[in-house]
């Protein structure tokens, strides 16, 4: 009898811990860092954009050049601020 309670608490630890790990959520992709002068690419009819740190902008060849962002500046998501 013993050997039947140990079995059926084994089992029912084992369905618990499947049913647990088959309800997770899953976790959404991590999205890839743009750094920003590539950035130009990823949004290419962009003119203009930001990470509150830096500012990018196209020079007349449509190349990126960007400002030295401050030493103790958090950069956030980058958003294109003129088309």
């Amino acid at each position: 009898m013993r050997r039947f309670l140990i079995a059926l608490a084994v089992l029912t630890l084992a369905a618990s811990a499947r049913a647990d790990e088959q309800s997770a959520p899953k976790m959404p992709e991590p999205q890839r860092a743009v750094s920003m002068p590539a950035y130009a690419d990823v949004d290419q009819k962009c003119r203009e954009w930001t990470n509150a740190c830096s500012v990018c902008a196209r020079n007349e060849q449509g190349a990126a050049q960007c400002s030295t962002p401050g030493p103790a500046c958090q950069p956030r998501e980058i958003v294109c601020t003129r088309r």
